[in-house]
């Protein structure tokens, strides 16, 4: 799991049971510095935590890390 990986994942997972948009992610997961140089560094790890199935998408295109069960 990449760093980017990482940083989403903790970040999904402080808010359990919440759906959080990409751009949200993309602003807080890491540095404001980060989003402000390219808004769309969240795009290829995400779709790698899509692809690994840690992550859902809800109906609006949200996300949150998926529960262990």
């Amino acid at each position: 799991m990449t760093y980017e990986e990482m940083a989403i994942m903790a970040f999904l997972k402080s808010r359990p049971d919440s759906f959080v948009g990409r751009r949200e992610i993309a602003r807080k997961a890491l540095r404001r510095v980060d989003f402000e140089e390219d808004a769309h560094w969240v795009d290829a790890p995400l779709a790698s935590l899509m692809d690994q199935r840690l992550v859902e998408q809800d109906e609006s295109g949200h996300y949150r890390a998926r529960k262990q069960t």
